[in-house]
């Protein structure tokens, strides 16, 4: 909040007075990028999770549950709020997203795969037939079970390695997964999305975001970590934004058809029917 406060008034000193067009162009840098990256920086910085630079990125069950050492932190590492008010806030967009982009109807069995906290399964169970939540971190799912204590047509599962497996084939109408995939290695992304052309459907939809890597205001961010960090080893958790190419060649890679890129940014949201 500090630095986007700085960077504010950057800005309006830049626009009441300076003749430098550079100049203005740095300040909404630095206000764009502040807010793109805000997410990472209330989880992470703020609130000054462990580094646990002694765990290998791709233990992510073992990072999250690190991570999510008590329901406050799990919140916190879900989406860089403790509170349940501003949890439930912050779903808003990406429910939006996933409603528009895909639909969820009330004839779904819905699957998310990184499910966390379930700050979209809680928005999302009333609107569909069953709500699915799958994670690699037990106390991520601990947090979820509790927040969705109540609900009659969720089930939570453990996943025991990435991938998909405990999933029976055709088993859903819906697959997605939301401010997930920046925190796994690219090849882990591929898995999770060959798994979900496997598990749904004929005719069941996929919808996967990341932070969009062209995107001014990401790579903006992306670059000054990058000049920043150089020297410094990156915590497990740092996370990776991708390109609407790299996204949408998982999905059409696994055998999905009509294959859309949506930018919304600061995401690129990919959209896929299985055939």
């Amino acid at each position: 909040m500090v630095f986007l406060a700085c960077a504010l008034a950057f800005v309006g000193v830049v626009i009441k007075g300076a003749r430098s067009f550079w100049l203005l162009s740095t300040g909404t840098a630095l206000v764009t990028a502040s807010y793109v990256w805000g997410y990472a920086a209330r989880a992470f910085r703020v609130i000054n999770f462990p580094s646990l630079l002694n765990l290998p990125r791709r233990q992510y069950g073992e990072v999250w549950d690190a991570l999510a050492a008590s329901p406050e932190l799990a919140k916190a590492a879900a989406c860089g709020y403790e509170d349940e008010s501003d949890l439930r806030r912050s779903a808003q967009t990406p429910v939006k997203n996933l409603v528009e982009l895909v639909g969820v109807r009330a004839e779904d069995d819905v699957l998310e795969f990184g499910c966390g906290v379930a700050r979209i399964g809680l928005e999302l169970a009333p609107l569909c037939r069953s709500w699915t939540g799958a994670d690699l971190s037990a106390n991520m799912l601990a947090t979820a079970a509790e927040r969705l204590r109540g609900a009659g047509n969720v089930h939570l599962v453990k996943l025991q390695q990435i991938g998909l497996d405990e999933f029976e084939g055709n088993s859903f109408d819906l697959v997605y997964s939301t401010n997930m995939l920046d925190h796994l290695d690219g090849m882990d992304r591929w898995r999770y999305v060959k798994d979900a052309f496997r598990v749904l459907r004929p005719g069941g939809r996929l919808c996967i975001d990341n932070a969009d890597l062209e995107a001014d205001p990401v790579w903006t961010a992306f670059a000054l970590d990058a000049e920043s960090q150089q020297q410094l080893e990156r915590p497990p958790y740092q996370p990776t934004p991708s390109t609407a190419a790299e996204l949408t060649t998982y999905a059409s890679r696994a055998g999905f058809v009509q294959v859309h890129a949506h930018k919304r940014s600061p995401l690129v949201v990919i959209t896929a029917i299985k055939s």
